[in-house]
């Protein structure tokens, strides 16, 4: 015995054909009207996509600017550590850089020192 199989159509399949039935038994100023609309709509829909989600223009325009912010912040902070290690070198093997910061930073002297400053008016 054979077996049936129900061959069941989508709800809106009838509501699909009866509007297709509909707008080919029309006039064409009816059909021109229908395409018009849906490029409208089909415009309107594109343009949401692009102003909007993941691989919207804002989205992408914002990035590209958190990007290059980034790499600016990324060189400065290598320069800071380039400088950092040329100071380190200077305290670890020269003398006179470390008498120099003794001398201004920390106001120090030798024993007997006498140090004169000016004060111009």
């Amino acid at each position: 015995m054979t077996r049936r199989v129900k061959q069941s159509r989508p709800m809106l399949a009838n509501l699909a054909d009866n509007f297709m039935n509909r707008v080919s038994s029309t006039d064409a100023r009816l059909r021109r009207k229908i395409a018009k609309y849906g490029l409208w709509v089909l415009c309107l829909v594109i343009v949401y996509s692009l102003m909007s989600g993941t691989y919207g223009v804002p989205r992408i325009i914002r990035l590209k600017i958190e990007k290059s912010a980034l790499i600016e912040a990324n060189r400065e902070l290598a320069i800071e550590i380039v400088d950092a290690d040329r100071i380190k070198q200077l305290l670890k093997y020269d003398r006179d850089y470390i008498e120099k910061i003794a001398r201004s930073r920390y106001y120090m002297v030798y024993p007997n020192e006498t140090i004169y400053r000016y004060r111009g008016r």
